[in-house]
């Protein structure tokens, strides 16, 4: 591992500016103390914060300290840090905001004269104007992350925004994605993607990337650390526009550049896919994390619309995959499967007799040589699911199947839930014990098969 351990596991810590009142920093300041983390307040007037002895300066505390994290006032900043250094701190988290994102001259001159103090030091630092770090696997956050409501996996996010990245944890622990670790940044007096992704790309809990990107100082350097990752990396890049890159120098200081360089950047290293949405991002990091990645690109739907069938075979094409073609004796057997009114052209189409045809069907499509993956639209609406009893034992029965066959022939499968929001969750609930991902979207099922399968070309293409 690398020498940034010290902000996802610290040894002790030190709240400057910790607080016991419902302001910025409370929430931090509350959590830390009562867990695990050997903590200590520090403030410059109250001798006890939230029952546990404060301390005026960091310096007067009687304990190394591996972690500073600063929530003062601007203009206070500069003393923490002098303070934080001279402690011998390994690192900072610098959450107070009103430096060179506000684009006021004082501000920028503030934020300069930080990082003259952090050049003369060996003391790393995340921020300012971000909410810092969230490991998930022992539940250290520096935000206001509740665990017992989120879902612990291996998708990692690096991102510039502050609140934001609480916004990406809430939403995907909403859809059963499960992270790893959650780190924002800010605006980079310091550490950067390029350091977050060097230490992620050998971190063991971390199996996907996602990075939210507004822009970069080290373009060279992120070069050749993309080149170098061993994992599959998501990355979300804002400020295409002329008014989102202008906007992008006011939230985090970044200059955004020349959306068409970062493009070609992206696309010069396999395994580094660019995304357009915060939806497409997690869904398709959620796929990644949880399938195995396909050998080929010919992918078999299955659905109960002929309608969604047809649309899923237009964004195959359009990913640049190919609809798999059954062979003989898998299209003879699903005939003796299904009624002589289902179709079996492009796709199967298995309308309403999908509760008893489903199942069958899904053997034969695993087994077929032809088929590389395998896209279920799921369409039955909320009624039947709520008066046939057996119907949902049965759509159990089915995923557990699925979940079976997928690990056996080791062939990735994604659902998608097509209806309303109580379907989507009914599915979720079902399919999430069995870490089947359920998408909303068929564009992002298809655009997840396309770049596991070109992340698995260029895996081949390394050995």
């Amino acid at each position: 591992m690398t020498d940034l351990d010290y902000f996802f596991d610290p040894k002790s810590i030190a709240i400057i500016g910790a607080s016991d009142t419902l302001r910025f920093g409370y929430t931090t300041t509350k959590y830390l103390l009562n867990s695990k983390f050997k903590t200590y307040p520090v403030h410059l007037t109250k001798t006890e914060i939230l029952g546990h002895k404060s301390y005026k300066n960091i310096k007067d505390i009687p304990d190394d300290i591996e972690l500073a994290i600063i929530l003062v006032g601007n203009k206070h900043v500069p003393q923490a840090i002098k303070d934080s250094i001279e402690k011998g701190v390994k690192g900072i988290i610098l959450e107070s905001a009103g430096f060179a994102e506000t684009g006021l001259d004082k501000h920028i001159k503030l934020q300069d004269e930080i990082v003259e103090i952090i050049k003369k030091s060996k003391t790393r630092v995340i921020g300012p104007n971000c909410v810092g770090i969230s490991n998930f696997s022992n539940e250290f956050t520096t935000s206001e992350v509740q665990f017992h409501r989120v879902v612990k996996g291996d998708i990692s996010i690096v991102a510039q925004s502050g609140v934001l990245g609480n916004v990406f944890i809430d939403w995907g622990s909403s859809q059963n994605i499960g992270f790893s670790k959650s780190i924002t940044l800010g605006n980079k007096i310091d550490v950067d993607e390029v350091d977050m992704l060097q230490y992620l790309n050998d971190d063991p809990e971390t199996k996907v990337i996602t990075v939210y990107l507004e822009g970069t100082k080290r373009g060279k350097e992120l070069m050749k650390t993309l080149k170098k990752m061993k994992k599959p990396v998501l990355i979300l890049k804002n400020g295409r526009s002329d008014i989102g890159s202008r906007a992008v120098k006011s939230h985090t200081s970044s200059i955004a550049g020349d959306d068409r360089i970062y493009g070609a950047m992206f696309k010069q290293h396999p395994g580094i896919f660019r995304v357009d949405n915060f939806y497409e991002l997690f869904n398709i990091a959620h796929i990644f994390s949880s399938q195995t990645l396909p050998k080929g690109k010919n992918i078999a739907v299955v659905t109960g619309s002929g309608s969604l069938g047809i649309l899923a075979c237009d964004e195959i094409k359009r990913q640049g995959l190919t609809l798999a073609s059954l062979s003989e004796e898998s299209v003879q057997k699903i005939k003796k499967i299904i009624p002589d009114w289902v179709s079996i052209g492009g796709t199967i189409d298995l309308g309403p007799s999908q509760g008893t045809t489903l199942i069958p069907s899904l053997r034969v499509l695993f087994n077929d040589t032809n088929v590389d993956a395998i896209l279920f639209i799921f369409t039955v609406p909320r009624g039947p699911l709520e008066e046939f009893e057996g119907f949902g034992e049965g759509i159990q029965m089915g995923f557990q199947l699925l979940k079976r066959l997928s690990e056996k022939s080791n062939k990735p499968c994604v659902v998608v839930s097509f209806g309303s929001r109580w379907v989507f969750e009914f599915i979720m609930n079902i399919a999430s014990k069995l870490n089947i991902p359920v998408v909303e979207r068929i564009k992002h099922a298809v655009m997840a098969f396309r770049m596991m399968y070109e992340y698995q070309q260029s895996l081949a293409f390394q050995k």
